[in-house]
């Protein structure tokens, strides 16, 4: 349960810190997200060298099973974090907000379906009416209008949704910090491949920003990841939804 709130305190956090950097400040996106990952990697990394207890993995990582399901994972955040930064660089945080709200509801429907330990009655109930609840009510509050950029989000949620089952496959064999861990340290030989951004006029605050995103994105996906694997995709993703509520109860600033 506290893993679930505290990635919720981290996707809050994140958003806001993202936006403001995004589209307060226009940095630029092909710079932005090679450097987050980067960052991302580097806060994981000295979190691993500080409490090396958190390293682990089974013999199994090696087998041809799991290292192509771990391609499949980089390949799908790949796609996603390009439409979601996208959108989230474009659209309002109420709009933005509002399409991701979509993503607790497929993921737990996604869960449900291929996991069985994930079929419990009571929680997938409760999941659902907290999701459905919450997208009626911001629904009532905000006109939705799919341009390119809502609809890259649409597509972000998908594949976001379908990451969190490979995640959660991946953590049979890998600790929950590892894997996040080589996770972002692909992401950012990806991003930088993609991108290959120039990096001469980078200032101090931005990368004092991208620090504190990395902050808020490690404590969120790191404590996701703890979530999933000892407390179940359906239970996590369900207290996850708190994290839009603070989204919006701060977007004003917006």
């Amino acid at each position: 349960m506290l893993a679930g709130i505290l990635a919720s305190l981290g996707y809050a956090g994140g958003v806001l810190v993202d936006k403001f950097e995004l589209s307060k400040r226009h940095f630029p996106l092909r710079a932005y997200l090679p450097l987050l990952f980067a960052m991302l990697a580097f806060v994981t990394g000295a979190i691993m060298v500080v409490a090396p207890n958190t390293i682990s993995f089974t013999s199994s990582v090696g087998h041809g099973r799991y290292l192509l399901v771990f391609l499949v994972m980089i390949a799908l955040a790949t796609a996603w974090n390009i439409y979601y930064y996208r959108g989230l660089k474009r659209e309002t945080v109420q709009e933005f907000d509002l399409i991701l709200l979509i993503e607790p509801l497929m993921t737990i429907a996604l869960a449900s379906v291929f996991f069985v330990q994930e079929r419990s009655a009571m929680r997938l109930l409760l999941a659902l009416i907290a999701a459905t609840a919450l997208i009626i009510a911001h629904m009532r509050r905000r006109h939705l209008v799919l341009d390119s950029f809502a609809k890259g989000l649409l597509i972000a949620v998908f594949l976001m949704s379908l990451e969190v089952l490979v995640i959660r496959i991946l953590l049979d064999v890998y600790s929950p910090v590892l894997l996040y861990f080589l996770r972002t340290l692909a992401l950012t030989v990806v991003f930088f491949l993609i991108y290959r951004p120039s990096l001469q006029r980078l200032r101090i605050a931005d990368m004092v920003i991208i620090l504190v995103v990395a902050l808020f994105g490690v404590l969120q996906m790191v404590a996701r990841f703890f979530g999933y694997s000892s407390g179940g995709v359906v239970l996590t993703t369900l207290l996850l939804l708190l994290g839009p509520v603070l989204v919006e109860s701060v977007s004003l600033f917006f």
